[in-house]
């Protein structure tokens, strides 16, 4: 079975286009290493807290970016809470100050933003405001990927002057017949430190410009479809 097939992206709800066909691919072969028998037992504990209720949702999404992902102090450092600085806060259409509640930062300008959302249904509903504020955060900054969650769905968000784009979990389909399910596979893949700290100082992180030449490649074929169209209705 191709790496692809492994990934488990096609197992995700998507809005928009993330990564195209050939930068999924390429994604896909930087598949983790799998997590040994403990924190698998640790994540479907806390996995289960969650959807019952019964747990700290973002305790355990500290725990799963950190045990699970890899997001560790040999990556980078953690800010949460009251420790995410004021020169991380963006002002809204509103007026409301919107932050972070929980930054990791790695070398070289490495950062994933975490933003926490009470609401049931991300995007759903009274849920549309915490996605409207991630975008609006991200277009006043120049960073361009964060992160939302509620602690049962995680929405991995892009976001442009003009456009914006998503992928997302859902914590209920984590474990299939007993075992980790491919969502797990991408979350993994997809929220890894390697991926997200850029090469050198002067480059972007692997994940962002894999979907930065998605949304190019994408124009560029609109384009050419264009022209061609152009073409026929002109013969």
């Amino acid at each position: 079975m191709s790496a692809l097939a492994n990934f488990g992206w096609d197992g995700l709800r998507h809005g928009g286009l993330l990564l195209d066909p050939q930068r999924a691919a390429r994604i896909a072969e930087r598949l983790p290493d799998p997590i040994s028998a403990y924190l698998e037992q640790e994540l479907r504990r806390q996995a289960t807290g969650i959807l019952e209720g019964s747990a700290d949702g973002p305790e355990f999404v500290a725990f799963v970016l950190q045990k699970i992902c890899g997001f560790t102090s040999e990556t980078g450092t953690w800010q949460r809470g009251h420790n995410v600085g004021p020169e991380w806060s963006r002002r809204a259409v509103t007026g409301e100050s919107i932050k972070p509640r929980q930054l990791w930062r790695g070398r070289d300008g490495g950062v994933l933003p975490v933003f926490f959302d009470p609401e049931p249904r991300l995007g759903q509903g009274r849920g549309r405001r915490a996605v409207s504020h991630v975008h609006q955060w991200l277009r006043s900054g120049s960073e361009r990927l964060a992160l939302l969650t509620n602690g049962r769905y995680w929405r991995l968000i892009f976001t442009g002057l003009d456009f914006d784009a998503w992928c997302e979990w859902d914590v209920d389909l984590w474990f299939e017949q007993g075992s980790l399910s491919a969502q797990v596979t991408a979350l993994r893949t997809l929220l890894s430190p390697a991926l997200w700290i850029p090469p050198s100082k002067t480059e972007t992180p692997v994940l962002l410009q894999a979907m930065i030449d998605s949304r190019k490649g994408q124009a560029e074929l609109s384009a050419v479809c264009a022209q061609e169209c152009g073409a026929f209705v002109e013969t």
